[in-house]
C-alpha cells in the first residue's frame, strides 16, 4: 500500500482481504439501523481496530448543572432523544452522525402529578416502538405519544396516573407492543411485584388517532413475593418480553399473547441482587447487567447462561447494549466508563472507554458502528471511532487490568 497509488487503491478496494481480516477480529455492527452497513470492508476493519485499541476522539456535546439520571434513545441513527428531568428533548445529527445539541428540534414536558413524598416528577425510562413513545415517570404515571414525524413535537395520546399501588410507587420500567389495530403498554415498578398491561384498540383515519383514555383495559400479572420490576425488553418479533427483577438475578420471559411464564421461577437464584438493564441479543438470547457488576448472556431455550463477565473494577453496571452479533457494551457506575465485551471471549473485557473527565455513572448509552454516545449525570459525551489511527492518541486499557488467580 505504501509503494504507489495504484496498489494502494487496489488493496483498499479488495474486500476479500479485509473481510478475512475482520472475521478474525471483532467487527462492530450498527444496531440502530436495520439497513446494512454501506461502508467498504477496509473502513469497517479500520473502525473496528480503533474500537479494540482505544483510538477515538471524544467530546462533551451537552452539559447542565442539575444532577439527573438521563435516559437516551438514538432513533435510527438520525435523531437523539434525551430525558432530562420531566423534559423530553430531541436533537438532530449532522453528516458525520454527531448530535447537534446547541438547539433542539423539539422539547416537551410530560404531564406530572404532584406527590407529597420524596419522589420527583422525572422520567425514569422511555421507549420508542414504531411511531409510539412511552414514558414512565417517577411520580407513578405513564405518558404515551404519537411520534410520526421526528422533526415535529409528538402528540400526546394518553396519560395514565396511579399505575401501581394507587400511584404510591414510581414506574421504573416500560415497554410497548404496537400492532395494526391495538397498542399494549407494559409497566413495572421496582417496589411492586406485579406487572400492569394497558391495552387500547384504536382506529386510524387519515393519521388522526381517537382519544383512548376512556376505553383502556388493564390487566395485572403477579410475579412472586419480594421481587420488583427494574427493566423490561421486547424481542423483535413482539411475541415475548423479558423482565429484569430486583431481588432475583435471573430474568423472566413472558409470552405476550397468553401472559404465561416461559421460564421457571427458580428460587435458588434469589438474593440481594438487582438486574439494572436488559436487552434481547437475538430471538432466543437475552443480555443483562446486574448491580453486582456482572454481565450475562442467557439462552432462554436452554435456561442456561452462555456467557458471563465481571467488570474489572467490580463496579455496578447500569446499562447494556448489543449489536445483535458479538458486541456487548455496558455502562458502569463510576468514572464515566464504558466497557466493551466480546461474547466469544469469556470472562474478560476487550476495551474500556473513559468518556468524560468527571466521575459519574453512565446511566444510558447508544452506539453505532463508528460512534458511542454516553449520558452521565451532568453531561453527555460523544466518541468518534472513524478517525485516522496515525493522528489520534491511543488510550488502550485492554491488557492493564486483569484478574490474577492465586
Amino acid at each position: 500500500m505504501c509503494t504507489c497509488k495504484t496498489l494502494h487503491n487496489f488493496i483498499i478496494n479488495d474486500n476479500t482481504i479485509w473481510r478475512n481480516i475482520c472475521r478474525r477480529g471483532l467487527v462492530i455492527q450498527n444496531p440502530l439501523n436495520s439497513e446494512a452497513d454501506s461502508k467498504p470492508w477496509y473502513e469497517r476493519c479500520k473502525i473496528s481496530h480503533n474500537w479494540r485499541k482505544g483510538i477515538y476522539l471524544n467530546k462533551v456535546i451537552l452539559h447542565h448543572d442539575t444532577l439527573y439520571m438521563p435516559w437516551l434513545e438514538f432513533h435510527e441513527s438520525k435523531n437523539l432523544l434525551l430525558s432530562l428531568g420531566s423534559d423530553l428533548c430531541c436533537f438532530s445529527t449532522n453528516q458525520r452522525g454527531l448530535p447537534d445539541c446547541r438547539r433542539t428540534l423539539w422539547a416537551l414536558e410530560v404531564p406530572t402529578v404532584k406527590r407529597y413524598d420524596v419522589r420527583t416528577n422525572d422520567i425514569s425510562r422511555f421507549v420508542i416502538r414504531d411511531n409510539i413513545i412511552v414514558c414512565g415517570n417517577r411520580d407513578g404515571c405513564i405518558a404515551i405519544y404519537l411520534f410520526n414525524t421526528p422533526t415535529r413535537r409528538p402528540l400526546l395520546l394518553c396519560h395514565k396516573d396511579d399505575c401501581h399501588h394507587s400511584g404510591q410507587v414510581e414506574v421504573t420500567a416500560v415497554e410497548g407492543i404496537k400492532t395494526t389495530s391495538s397498542l399494549c403498554v407494559v409497566t413495572g415498578s421496582q417496589k411492586s411485584s406485579e406487572l400492569c398491561m394497558w391495552s387500547w384498540h384504536f382506529t386510524d383515519d387519515e393519521n388522526l388517532y381517537e382519544e383512548q383514555n376512556m376505553n383502556c383495559r388493564r390487566k395485572y400479572i403477579k410475579l412472586g413475593r419480594d421481587v420488583g420490576v427494574r427493566c423490561l425488553a421486547t424481542n423483535s418479533s413482539k411475541g415475548k418480553f423479558a423482565v429484569g427483577l430486583t431481588g432475583y438475578n435471573r430474568p423472566l420471559v413472558l409470552d405476550y399473547n397468553t401472559c404465561n411464564l416461559l421460564t421457571p421461577f427458580d428460587k435458588a437464584w434469589r438474593g440481594k441482587v438487582a438486574i439494572r438493564d436488559i436487552q434481547w441479543h437475538d430471538e432466543s438470547t437475552v443480555t443483562y447487567v446486574t448491580h453486582s457488576g456482572m454481565l450475562y448472556l442467557w439462552d432462554t431455550r436452554a435456561n442456561n447462561v452462555v456467557y458471563s463477565a465481571m467488570d474489572t473494577f467490580q463496579s455496578s453496571l447500569y446499562c447494556v447494549r448489543t449489536d445483535n452479533n458479538n458486541v456487548l457494551l455496558a455502562g458502569t457506575s463510576e468514572y464515566s466508563r464504558c466497557v466493551l465485551f466480546d461474547k466469544r471471549r469469556q470472562g474478560r473485557h476487550v476495551q474500556m472507554y473513559y468518556t468524560q473527565k468527571k466521575s459519574s455513572p453512565i446511566y444510558s448509552l447508544a452506539f453505532s458502528s463508528s460512534t458511542l454516545i454516553a449520558a452521565a449525570d451532568r453531561s453527555m459525551a460523544f466518541l468518534d471511532f472513524n478517525v485516522n489511527p496515525a493522528t489520534v492518541r491511543r488510550r488502550d486499557y485492554s491488557h492493564i487490568f486483569e484478574f490474577v488467580k492465586r
